[in-house]
């Protein structure tokens, strides 16, 4: 099933990209490997892999170039979101910066 989601290049938001990007792996069902620590006793070893790649595929394919130098090497997808989270959801100083320019641009 193929979603609308923007590519997320680190100006666009953050927070709506993670909610869109939540979305498609919620109508693809394949959230979990996101959302759960560690795989249910219900699925194979083979299929929580599958699963797995998948959403790492998933991820990479709506991010930019430049976002995916970041986690280019990272084979984990729940290790993945929290390198994208720890980068753009939380309020640096380089994050505070890129707002003030936008609120002085506009």
């Amino acid at each position: 099933m193929k979603t609308d989601v923007v590519k997320f290049d680190g100006t666009n938001n953050f927070g709506i990209w993670r909610c869109e990007m939540m979305d498609a792996l919620t109508a693809s069902n394949i959230e979990d490997t996101l959302r759960l620590k560690e795989k249910p006793e219900e699925t194979s070893e083979k299929d929580w892999d599958k699963m797995n790649r998948t959403v790492c595929g998933l991820i990479r394919s709506y991010l930019t170039q430049d976002i995916k130098y970041y986690i280019l090497y990272e084979t984990s997808a729940m290790k993945m979101w929290e390198i994208l989270e720890k980068k753009y959801l939380t309020k640096s100083i380089k994050s505070q910066l890129l707002l003030k320019r936008r609120l002085y641009c506009f």
